[in-house]
């Protein structure tokens, strides 16, 4: 990808000593593999998911939207530097992982620092000591781990991983503060969206359009939950993690589903890129109006079938959840 190639030789040098322990095949490949996936979207949308739909949606849609100004924002950083991939600038270091786009500063390493420090920042509070002291070592090793995988793999420089890890971590605080000191939360989202405006005149990445998407439905679907939905949230696990299942299946569903009717009707619509930037932001807009707002109706309806069915007990002056939340703390 055309760019501008530019690194410390201590980056280089980073790079090449880890991927001289181990290789294709090796056991700190398959590692790194691992850990790399930690900043993957599935896995940040589903940690977002237990918290939102299952635990306390009003942490769940805080975290959410740290998460989604820290991905916001590094698009927009990205097609400014324009740095292209470590393994684009030098033969000997491995391209390890299928990536494209530009490599300043690090998704992976935003999204996991923004999701696994925002999420133990959300349950600062929590009356559980050990949740509080797990959620902040996740908060510590899981980031990091991101980042040292995603120099492994060959995909980003030190500077990009430390960059991503404090964009990440900042979004988290200064969403915290916004909301906080601003009167009306939606001022906040609303400027969020009105800076990333900003990304449609220059950006030419992908990422930018999916996120922006993202947060502008995440915002929309919030406000319809809020005067519409009204769902209540669950401290039973095992609804939880039918509810996280249910919202994944519908996320990726909805996703596949609008590209095949638009693949169909326009076969060459990824080649045109004022179509597939609208078109994208559009997609994902309305997949995250409909999982955060829209899904959530289900919860009323599979709720009465299971207390038709004798798995949980019908609720009595909140009865129900206050059990729940005994047994789980």
């Amino acid at each position: 990808m055309i760019g501008n190639t530019f690194a410390f030789e201590f980056e280089n040098q980073m790079i090449l000593w880890l991927q001289s322990l181990g290789q294709k095949g090796s056991l700190i490949y398959y590692l790194m593999q691992f850990f790399t996936l930690f900043g993957e979207e599935t896995v940040l949308i589903a940690v977002i998911g237990v918290v939102y739909w299952g635990l306390d949606k009003k942490r769940g849609e805080q975290l959410g939207v740290g998460v989604m100004t820290a991905n916001l924002i590094f698009p927009l950083i990205k097609n400014i530097v324009c740095r292209t991939r470590p393994f684009h600038s030098r033969d000997d270091i491995l391209n390890l992982k299928d990536v494209d786009g530009y490599s300043f500063p690090s998704g992976h390493s935003s999204g996991s620092a923004s999701t696994f420090v925002g999420t133990a920042w959300v349950y600062r509070d929590a009356k559980q000591k050990w949740l509080k002291k797990t959620l902040l070592a996740c908060a510590i090793a899981i980031p990091l781990l991101v980042a040292l995988s995603r120099m492994y793999l060959g995909a980003h420089y030190f500077t990009d991983v430390i960059c991503g890890l404090a964009i990440g971590t900042a979004c988290v605080f200064l969403i915290s503060w916004l909301l906080n000191v601003v009167p009306n939360k939606y001022y906040v989202y609303g400027g969020i969206l009105i800076l990333g405006l900003a990304g449609f005149f220059y950006c030419k990445t992908t990422d930018f359009y999916t996120n922006y998407g993202i947060m502008f439905g995440l915002v929309m679907g919030v406000l319809f939950e809020e005067k519409v939905t009204k769902f209540e949230n669950t401290k039973v696990w095992w609804r939880v993690i039918l509810r996280v299942i249910g919202g994944g299946a519908i996320y990726l569903g909805l996703n596949a589903g609008i590209k095949a009717i638009v693949g169909a009707i326009y076969p060459d619509f990824e080649n045109n890129f004022d179509f597939e930037r609208f078109f994208r932001t559009i997609r994902y807009a309305t997949i995250l109006f409909v999982v955060i707002g829209i899904y959530p109706m289900l919860f009323k309806v599979t709720d009465k079938l299971w207390k038709k069915l004798g798995w949980i007990s019908q609720p009595t002056n909140n009865t129900d959840e206050q059990q729940t939340e005994q047994v789980a703390d």
